[in-house]
């Protein structure tokens, strides 16, 4: 697969992890381990591996730890940051970390850092020529913890509904193509991308089509799937060919 040249991803880093209790006191949430790697390794390989141009690491919370790990590459890709003094919620720190880094004229990849989902990078960029928006959305039997999200037969994206309990759906993966230029004139501020531009698209009168992934999905946001986490990538990674 050629670069995409032009498309550079942020990892959103900068949330608390309270609901993860004692490992998060001392790390990032994207730092804890799981089945002996920092979590957010495994989200860069996912990068890394649909060969973006470079990354940005959007950091808040004890980021000196993510920076002193990572420093300026992962596997052979630049990595920047964004600095938060304190966090600004996902649309903020998208802004910020478009601002800090001069991204307005790239196409960005946003994902967090917390959790992890696979997708066709290509695939999504293809979307964007029709669209201002392409989110990746994932199929799950029990979508309480996370909503659904709604869509039309052509998988563009038409609405979205709040946390039910034992509902199947599809849910919003929290990956993201769109271009840099979508923020200009928009301040640096705390305020929730999903809430302000995801859930009033259709108020913008913007297009916002979907990609729907049949991979594994892990948010490591609460312990019991944290646990999950671990024993998928013990497995997933005892079957891997030894490098």
């Amino acid at each position: 697969m050629a670069e995409h040249d032009d498309v550079v991803a942020i990892v959103l880093c900068g949330g608390l992890g309270t609901r993860l209790g004692e490992m998060t006191k001392s790390q990032p949430k994207p730092m804890v381990d799981v089945a002996g790697r920092p979590f957010i390794e495994r989200v860069l390989d996912n990068l890394v591996e649909q060969n973006v141009s470079r990354i940005v690491l959007a950091v808040s919370y004890l980021r000196s730890l993510i920076q002193d790990y990572f420093g300026d590459s992962y596997r052979g890709v630049a990595i920047e940051y964004s600095v938060e003094d304190e966090p600004l919620g996902t649309g903020g720190a998208i802004v910020n970390a478009v601002r800090q880094c001069q991204l307005e004229q790239q196409t960005l990849l946003v994902v967090n850092g917390d959790s992890y989902c696979e997708f066709d990078l290509s695939g999504l960029c293809r979307q964007l020529t029709d669209a201002h928006i392409v989110m990746v959305v994932k199929y799950l039997h029990n979508t309480g913890r996370y909503g659904t999200t709604q869509l039309d037969d052509d998988g563009r994206v038409v609405g979205f509904h709040e946390k039910t309990r034992s509902v199947s759906g599809y849910i919003n993966a929290g990956i993201y193509l769109l271009r840099g230029s979508e923020f200009d004139g928009v301040e640096v501020e705390r305020f929730s991308f999903e809430k302000t531009y995801l859930e009033k698209a259709a108020d913008r009168q913007w297009v916002l089509l979907s990609q729907q992934s049949d991979s594994y999905f892990i948010d490591i946001g609460i312990f019991d799937d944290y646990m999950l986490a671990n024993a998928y990538f013990k497995e997933h990674d005892s079957a891997l060919p030894v490098r």
